[in-house]
């Protein structure tokens, strides 16, 4: 039962990938993305200053 499973999972992973196209480049940008959420994150006010200076020196 549980193999049935998984190879319907991915089967449909598989149809979903061709139909919307599968991301994996995003991976390797995930470090401007977090850069970029955390600037945005500031200019709404959601963080401090002194947060944004911490959080973006761990993400340099």
């Amino acid at each position: 039962m549980f193999g049935f499973l998984l190879v319907l999972l991915c089967i449909g992973a598989y149809f979903h990938c061709k139909q919307k196209g599968c991301h994996f480049h995003k991976l390797v940008n995930s470090h401007q993305d977090a850069l970029d959420i955390v600037r945005i994150r500031y200019a709404r006010g959601e963080i401090s200053s002194e947060e944004f200076n911490e959080r973006q020196n761990a993400l340099k």
